[in-house]
Formats: C-alpha cells, structure tokens, sequence
C-alpha cells in the first residue's frame, strides 16, 4: 500500500492509516460522497502534480481504482 495514497484517503475521509487497504471502497466509507470526492480529487491532483480529466474522477472509487488511474498517469507509486 502506498504511504502517500493512503495518507491522502486517512485525511479526506478521517480513517485511521491503517485502515486504507487496497481493497477499501467507497461502500465501505460512510463519508464518502460528492463532496469528499472532490476533496479527494484536489489532493490527488495536489500531492502528485496532475491532473484529472471527468472520466478518471468519476473512477475514483476504491484504492485499487485510485492506484491504477495514478499509475495510468504515469505517477510511480513505490514507497
């Protein structure tokens, strides 16, 4: 699990680190919604210098999407 990934997800939705895991979905986050969504999007946007279009937004919805649209933009994910 990336340190910075799951840095981003315990600010936005106010988890304790450990509980970011790959397979954590916004189902399973119950202040998950449009608001924390753009929240998320600025501090990806913010922490790894890019930017997302409409159609990769819309897939943020579980750190697996979130890890494979960042590697899709090109950003390296080793810790």
């Amino acid at each position: 699990m990336n340190k910075r990934v799951a840095a981003i997800l315990a600010d936005v939705f106010r988890l304790r680190a450990g509980d970011v895991h790959p397979g954590l979905k916004k189902e399973d986050v119950g202040g998950w919604d449009s608001l924390t969504q753009m929240d998320l999007v600025m501090s990806v946007e913010r922490e790894f210098d890019i930017e997302l279009a409409i159609g990769d937004i819309v897939r943020l919805v579980s750190v697996a999407d979130i890890i494979a649209v960042l590697k899709e933009k090109g950003v390296s994910l080793e810790d």
